[in-house]
């Protein structure tokens, strides 16, 4: 049993599309009949082909083209003013407030400190005694104050002040 010769797809598309020349058209068929692997690509190409010729080719309209043309040059309008970004500003405001409600009323003002000594693990991985670490509530509560400040400035830059300063700079433009 000799080899059979090879026939690429695009022979195959180019006899299903008829642009084949007489000899090659020809050459082509008595190679199908003795090639059942060529044959049953032809048969898959064919109902693609068939298929592909069946489908509609769909357009936009022309209001979409028009419209999407008439949009490229208009500025951006940012949707940044969202209602998680007011309601995380409003958490900060009232963390801010009511630590330094706290911190007014002196309730962070003692010191205490925390004794390492007392925890489970110092008496059985530790031969020494472990210092006495004070800790200082107020300092703590001022950073936390400030962290609350930064976080807020920068969601009220986010949320409030750009769409803000955006919305008026493209009033004026237009």
């Amino acid at each position: 049993m000799g080899k059979q010769p090879d026939i690429s797809d695009d022979q195959l598309l180019n006899y299903l599309d008829g642009t084949l020349k007489p000899e090659e058209q020809t050459l082509l068929k008595q190679t199908l009949m003795s090639n059942q692997r060529a044959n049953e690509r032809l048969e898959e190409l064919r109902l693609i082909h068939t298929y592909l010729k069946s489908v509609r080719v769909e357009e936009t309209s022309k209001n979409f083209t028009e419209g999407v043309i008439n949009r490229l040059n208009q500025p951006q309008l940012s949707g940044y003013l969202t209602r998680n970004g007011i309601l995380l500003l409003a958490g900060a405001l009232v963390t801010i407030g009511l630590a330094s409600l706290l911190l007014s009323s002196g309730m962070f003002d003692s010191v205490t400190s925390i004794n390492l000594n007392q925890l489970g693990i110092t008496n059985t991985y530790f031969e020494r005694n472990l210092p006495t670490i004070p800790f200082n509530g107020r300092l703590i509560v001022n950073m936390v104050i400030l962290a609350n400040i930064a976080l807020a400035f920068i969601v009220l830059d986010r949320t409030v002040l750009k769409p803000w300063f955006e919305r008026r700079r493209t009033m004026n433009l237009l």
